[in-house]
């Protein structure tokens, strides 16, 4: 793939947005399309800018990251989402799953490791971290 991934970043935290935008800039295989502070936004910028993955906060103002997912979802299957929150317990990550999500990454990870996130789901795959499921499936709770 010689072309680079068109990446639309929305979370209501501007120093978070900022961090990322930091991280990512020294990628390059990822281009920072636009950003957006609140789930409508996210959904109108995504159905504008027509970006490849969409880094999508869970809990967004206005209207939720799920809600925000599965709209751009319904609208278009091209674009990607990867779902980003605090919070990693699987009742969390299959919701965003199940609405559209093709990834779920976790926001106390290293950031380095969101480039790989971005990438993973941009070449269609599923992004999550195995250690999230590991807990409910050894009973450990």
């Amino acid at each position: 793939m010689n072309r680079r991934c068109r990446l639309l970043i929305c979370d209501d935290h501007p120093e978070f947005r900022d961090l990322v935008k930091d991280v990512l800039k020294r990628a390059p295989n990822i281009e920072i399309v636009g950003e957006a502070g609140n789930g409508k936004e996210a959904v109108d910028r995504a159905l504008r800018l027509r970006p490849d993955v969409v880094l999508m906060d869970l809990n967004m103002p206005e209207l939720s990251g799920l809600e925000a997912t599965r709209r751009i979802r319904r609208a278009t299957k091209r674009v990607r989402v990867l779902m980003a929150s605090a919070f990693g317990a699987e009742e969390v990550i299959v919701p965003c799953m199940e609405a559209g999500a093709s990834g779920f990454f976790q926001k106390y990870r290293p950031l380095a490791e969101l480039n790989q996130a971005i990438e993973t789901v941009w070449k269609g795959g599923t992004f999550r971290r195995p250690s999230v499921f590991q807990h409910a499936s050894r009973g450990d709770g």
